[in-house]
C-alpha cells in the first residue's frame, strides 16, 4: 500500500515554464541546489504551486520513511541524511514563502547560516581549534589534549563535535529576525534574516545534532561492547561524562539507555561513575519511559513556563539528591528561574 502511495505521489509532474519537463521528486533530488532552487520557483509560480509543493513534501517524508524502515541512518524519526534535509528544506521553504522572489531570498540567506557553520565546523576538526571557534568547549579540548589513551582521546573527539553543534545552536539563538520576513527595517542589524530563514536553520542544527548523535551511539556501542564503561578509574572523569553525554542522547535505542542505567548503578557504588551525571541519565531515561523521576533533574521550558515531569516522593528528595552530590532541589529552581521565557 505505501508503495502504492510512494508511487502516486512520486508522479505528481508541475508545469514549469516554457518547454522544460515536469519536475518529479527524482529529478528535484537529483539536481544541485541551484538548479533545484530555480526548478522550485517555476513551481511556485504555477497556479497549484501549494498543492503540488505539499504532494512532493510528502513524497520526500514518505522516501525517507521507506529508507528508515531498511535499517539505513539515521533511524531516529524525522532525522534526515544531509541529502533528504538539503531536499526537504527547499521544499518546505518554496511552499512557504509568499512566492518566488522571497523563496529564492530566503533559501539564500538560510544557505548563508548553514555554510558558514559547516565552515566553523570543518575548521575546528582541521585545526583542532575548538574552544578559539566554540569557546564553551574550553575544558572539553583541553580534557582530549591531555587524553593519552586513544579510545579515551576518540570519544572526546566525538564529544567536542557534538558539543559545538549544540553550542551552535545556543549562539544562534540571538540571531535578528526581519520584522515580517520583510526587507530589513530602518536601524536593524545589516545580519537580520527572515523568520523562514531561520527556522530553517535551527532545523538545519539539530538534524545535524540527530545524525551525530547517532553515529556517535553506532560508535559508542561497539566500544562498551568490549570494555564494559569508561570508568573514571580507567580513562577519567572527562571520559565518564563524555560516555554520560552519549548516552543521554541516544533517545533512538531507550532500551540501551535502560541496560547502561542498570550496568552503571554497581559503578555509582564504587566511585567509578559520577553521581551527578548519571542522576541525570537516570531521570531523563524515567521521563521517556512514562516513570516518575528519582532526583528531580529533568525541567523542560514550555511556552514561557518551567515543567517539571513527575518526581518520585517528593518527601525523600532532597536526601536522595545529596546521595548524587546534587544541591537542594529548591536551589536548582532557583538557579533556572527567569531563563525560560517566550
Amino acid at each position: 500500500m505505501r508503495a502504492a502511495v510512494i508511487s502516486s505521489v512520486l508522479c505528481l509532474a508541475p508545469v514549469i515554464a516554457g518547454a522544460q519537463a515536469p519536475a518529479t521528486l527524482d529529478s528535484l533530488a537529483r539536481m544541485e541546489s541551484a538548479g533545484r532552487t530555480e526548478a522550485l520557483q517555476h513551481i511556485r509560480e504555477s497556479d497549484d504551486s501549494l498543492v503540488t509543493l505539499r504532494g512532493l513534501e510528502t513524497a520526500a517524508r514518505l522516501r525517507a520513511d521507506e529508507r528508515r524502515a531498511r535499517g539505513l541512518p539515521p533511524r531516529s524519526e524525522g532525522c534526515l541524511s544531509a541529502d533528504e534535509f538539503d531536499l526537504d528544506s527547499q521544499l518546505k521553504l518554496a511552499r512557504q514563502s509568499p512566492d518566488a522572489a522571497s523563496f529564492s531570498q530566503t533559501y539564500r540567506q538560510y544557505r548563508e547560516m548553514s555554510d558558514r557553520l559547516d565552515a566553523r565546523l570543518a575548521e575546528a576538526r582541521r585545526t583542532n581549534a575548538w574552544w578559539h571557534l566554540f569557546p564553551s568547549l574550553r575544558s572539553w579540548e583541553r580534557a582530549w589534549r591531555d587524553a593519552r589513551d586513544p579510545r579515551t582521546r576518540e570519544l572526546l573527539l566525538r564529544t567536542l563535535n557534538g558539543q559545538a553543534i549544540r553550542a551552535s545552536l545556543a549562539r544562534d539563538r540571538r540571531l535578528t529576525v526581519q520584522a515580517g520576513g520583510k526587507g530589513t527595517p530602518r536601524g536593524a542589524p545589516r545580519a537580520a534574516k527572515s523568520a523562514l530563514a531561520v527556522t530553517a536553520y535551527r532545523e538545519y542544527i539539530f538534524n545535524l545534532m540527530c545524525a551525530d548523535d547517532e553515529e556517535n551511539l553506532r560508535w559508542f556501542k561497539n566500544q562498551v561492547a568490549e570494555i564494559g564503561w569508561f570508568g573514571q578509574k580507567q580513562f577519567g572523569w572527562a571520559a565518564d561524562r563524555a560516555a554520560l553525554l552519549i548516552v543521554q542522547h541516544a533517545d533512538v535505542d531507550p532500551g540501551f539507555q535502560e541496560s547502561v542505567v542498570a550496568e552503571l548503578w554497581s559503578r555509582v557504588a564504587v566511585a567509578d561513575v559520577d553521581p551527578e551525571n548519571f542522576a541525570y541519565l537516570v531521570d531523563r531515561v524515567a521521563v521517556r519511559a512514562g516513570r516518575p523521576q528519582q532526583f528531580g533533574t529533568q525541567i523542560e521550558c514550555v511556552n514561557g513556563n518551567w515543567v517539571v515531569p513527575e518526581i518520585e516522593n517528593h518527601a525523600t528528595l532532597d536526601e536522595r539528591r545529596n546521595r548524587m552530590n546534587l544541591v537542594a532541589y529548591d536551589v536548582q529552581l532557583a538557579r533556572v528561574r527567569g531563563l525560560c521565557r517566550n
